[in-house]
């Protein structure tokens, strides 16, 4: 787990809270109210400051309605086939077939 928290980049997540935030024209203050926090966090959120708990990202994801993938990743429709292909170049090609199939399925369930 420590690897991934090098890799998250708080700063960014901020920005993208931010920009979704202010998408929906919502202020500091009632995106706050949304989600049952203060106005200080979502301020400190929102310059990287503070690291939220899973449980407040998934509140600010069904808010703004956006993905989890792209508030914490910055994943999106048109950049996630590159990042399928960077996670396939990255397994060894005897395993990519059952990552594929895999991803298939989970698609699948997903319908």
């Amino acid at each position: 787990m420590e690897e991934i928290d090098e890799e998250l980049d708080y700063i960014e997540i901020g920005k993208r809270i931010r920009d979704q935030r202010l998408k929906h024209k919502f202020t500091q203050e009632k995106l706050s109210e949304l989600i049952d926090v203060s106005p200080s966090y979502i301020s400190e959120i929102e310059r990287g400051n503070s690291i939220c708990s899973l449980q407040t990202i998934a509140k600010l994801s069904f808010v703004l309605k956006t993905s989890l993938d792209y508030l914490v990743f910055g994943i999106t429709i048109t950049n996630s086939s590159y990042t399928f292909s960077e996670i396939l170049k990255n397994i060894p090609e005897k395993n990519q077939k059952l990552y594929i199939s895999l991803c298939e399925n989970i698609a699948n369930s997903l319908k």
